[in-house]
């Protein structure tokens, strides 16, 4: 899960809300590129679903354990990340393998650059499960890669807002600015890629910033903390 860190509060964010605004942004672009995609149902569903493999892991949060406080997903160890990551594009692959290929390309686009055997070892093997749900769709190599941009800059979009980070944001392919707003946050764009200004929701839920004293506790928080809509406008730059 996303958490972000508020004077008297943590506000938190399932990957899977995540997701969906990442689907619903490309949904809503209006360049040519997008609209007239060969590949555009495959590419709005596995933005929509590329973190599905943190369903279970967002069901069943973890305490950080320096702030006793729900653990941001950039804080996750090493072993259940690779995990996630088999589980969300193997989910796909029976139903829809185009799917399944391009849920694998993002993750082994955010896994490249990981070090070690273990990595070594699950880049190898899911690039070989992506290879055979790419044959069993007919997608090229090349048209994957070309829809991943898509998806890593509605992902890197969708990130940013949740995490209320500038950091975050994509550096292609428009220029974007995150500035806050009232009830959550503006994404600015410059050339502007939609129909007009739109109002997104990103969904969230508010947790009293204290230690909690368990993992279990803090699931009950969490099951049970009303849901905090975030506010996500799309206007120009």
């Amino acid at each position: 899960m996303i958490v972000r860190e508020l004077p008297d509060a943590w506000l938190v964010v399932r990957q899977a809300d995540h997701a969906r605004l990442a689907g619903e942004l490309l949904r809503l672009a209006r360049v040519p590129e997008l609209r007239d995609h060969p590949w555009r149902d495959a590419l709005l569903r596995a933005a929509a679903e590329h973190d599905n493999g943190w369903w279970e892991e967002d069901a069943a949060p973890r305490l950080d354990p320096a702030t006793g406080g729900p653990l941001d997903f950039r804080a996750l160890s090493d072993a259940p990340r690779r995990e996630l990551w088999r589980r969300g594009a193997e989910r796909y692959a029976a139903e829809a393998p185009e799917v399944a290929a391009l849920v694998a390309g993002h993750a082994l686009r955010l896994a490249a650059m990981a070090e070690g055997e273990a990595w070594e070892t699950f880049r190898g093997e899911l690039a070989a499960r992506r290879d055979e749900w790419l044959e069993a769709a007919a997608m090229s190599l090349v048209e994957a890669a070309e829809a991943d941009r898509w998806l890593a800059a509605a992902d890197a979009l969708a990130l940013a807002a949740a995490a209320g980070d500038d950091r975050l944001l994509p550096a292609a392919p428009w220029r974007v600015e995150l500035a806050g707003a009232p009830d959550g946050f503006e994404l600015r764009f410059a050339p502007f890629p939609f129909a007009g200004a739109t109002r997104c929701e990103l969904a969230a839920r508010r947790l009293p910033a204290r230690r909690f004293a368990s993992a279990v506790e803090l699931g009950v928080e969490l099951a049970t903390a009303s849901r905090t809509p975030v506010s996500v406008r799309l206007v120009p730059l």
